[in-house]
């Protein structure tokens, strides 16, 4: 009797604290997890920028190649290719693949905030209601 009571008083308790709690650890670890995602990917590109130029440069010369191969015959190619290791002596700085990434970042933010909304107090909930029913065993 005692411990039915008991569970009836906490219960609402802790879906309270779940809601209110739930709902701001939800949303700021959401919110965390966009940020590492987008400082990882960033930091990603500029190691691969630095650490491996000649790979860089040859991705990035090789896309301006078949771009301006489109209109010329193919006996071209490496002319063309000298042509634009003389004009692009070093990839350029990754700045439009950061970009990018913050674009995507941005455009995220506000559908992992709505889940960090709806699933950080169903996990609070789920582990506080774990937690208050171990008690209850050890208590009885």
């Amino acid at each position: 009797m005692l411990k039915g009571l008991l569970t009836a008083v906490c219960f609402p308790l802790i879906l309270l604290w779940s809601l209110c709690y739930g709902i701001l650890g939800g949303v700021f670890f959401k919110m965390l997890a966009v940020y590492e995602n987008w400082a990882d990917l960033n930091h990603l590109q500029m190691t691969q920028w630095k650490r491996y130029p000649l790979r860089s440069y040859n991705k990035f010369t090789g896309a301006i190649l078949t771009h301006r191969m489109k209109s010329k015959p193919i006996e071209l190619v490496e002319l063309t290719n000298s042509e634009i290791q003389t004009e692009f002596k070093r990839e350029p700085f990754p700045v439009l693949l950061i970009l990018a990434n913050t674009l995507i970042a941005l455009l995220l933010l506000p559908f992992a905030i709505l889940t960090g909304i709806v699933q950080g107090p169903i996990f609070v909930f789920r582990k506080s209601w774990r937690s208050w029913q171990q008690l209850a065993h050890l208590k009885s």
